[in-house]
């Protein structure tokens, strides 16, 4: 019986991973996205689209690697 309990438990947390791998995934591409369409639309000058994606995925693998090395911080405020 423990056996099927700790594979049933390491596969909730497989899913887990993969569900917080895949948000984080999106959370990634979404902020590269909108930066390269900040880049292409606010200058009044235009920027060569090579250019654009490269800003983009430097933003996007910037914010990932900021997001892995201190991650979000949650505060619990007591009620007094």
């Amino acid at each position: 019986m423990r056996k099927y309990i700790n594979k049933f438990s390491k596969s909730i947390i497989m899913r887990i991973n993969k569900m917080e791998y895949n948000k984080k995934l999106l959370k990634y591409i979404l902020m590269g996205m909108v930066v390269i369409i900040a880049t292409r639309y606010i200058p009044t000058n235009t920027i060569a689209t090579k250019e654009i994606i490269t800003i983009g995925a430097i933003s996007s693998i910037s914010f990932a690697l900021l997001d892995m090395s201190s991650p979000s911080i949650k505060i619990n405020v007591s009620k007094l």
